[in-house]
C-alpha cells in the first residue's frame, strides 16, 4: 500500500513539473502554409500596421507597435534597400515583400505564477497574431503563421511584443534568403 502511495504521489509530481517548467514555451509558432524556397531577395519590405480581431480584446498599441518594432529591427539588419510602414498601391519594377498581419488575441498573465514559478517568464501575459508574408508582384502568399509569444520582463508596454517581433523578423529572413 505503501509502495502504491509513493509511485502515485512520484507520478503526480513528475506530471506538474513538466507542466510547468518544460512544457507552455515562451514563443509557439504554428506555420499553416511554408515557403517554398524558391523566391528570394527582395528590394523593399511593406509592413502597413496590422489589423486587430473584434472577437476577443487585444492591448490597443498592438496593432501599430508589433509594426514599428518589425521596421525598428529590420533597419538593423540591412537586408533591404527600403523599409515601408505603409502599403502603396503603385506598380514598381522592385521586389517588394508585404507583411500582413492580424493581432488575434491576448491573455492575461498570473501575478502569483510570475512570482511562485520565476522560471521562463511564466505568468507574463502572451499576445497571439497572425502573419502572412505576400509577394506583392505575383500576389502569391508565400508564409501563413500563426504566432504566439509570452512577454519578457518587465511584462508591459514594448515588452510584450519582443517575441512575437523576434519570430516574424525570422519569418521574413527565411523567405528573403530563400529557405523553406
Amino acid at each position: 500500500m505503501v509502495q502504491y502511495i509513493l509511485r502515485r504521489d512520484f507520478h503526480f509530481a513528475l506530471i506538474i513539473f513538466c507542466l510547468l517548467f518544460i512544457a507552455c514555451a515562451p514563443t509557439n509558432v504554428i506555420l499553416y502554409k511554408q515557403s517554398d524556397g524558391k523566391i528570394g531577395r527582395y528590394d523593399v519590405i511593406e509592413i502597413p500596421n496590422f489589423t486587430k480581431t473584434d472577437a476577443e480584446w487585444v492591448p490597443y498599441d498592438s496593432y501599430t507597435q508589433i509594426p514599428d518594432m518589425l521596421a525598428e529591427k529590420l533597419r538593423t539588419t540591412n537586408e533591404f534597400r527600403e523599409i515601408r510602414r505603409s502599403e502603396y498601391n503603385t506598380p514598381t519594377q522592385e521586389r517588394v515583400l508585404l507583411v500582413k498581419g492580424t493581432v488575434t488575441g491576448y491573455t492575461r498573465g498570473c501575478k502569483y505564477c510570475e512570482w511562485l514559478i520565476r522560471v521562463n517568464d511564466k505568468g507574463k501575459g502572451s499576445v497571439s497574431v497572425w502573419v502572412r508574408l505576400i509577394d506583392k508582384t505575383t500576389g502569391d502568399a508565400l508564409t501563413d503563421a500563426g504566432i504566439e509569444g509570452r512577454a519578457v520582463k518587465p511584462g508591459y508596454g514594448k515588452s510584450r511584443y519582443v517575441r512575437i517581433v523576434d519570430e516574424i523578423e525570422h519569418l521574413i529572413e527565411n523567405v528573403n534568403k530563400g529557405k523553406s
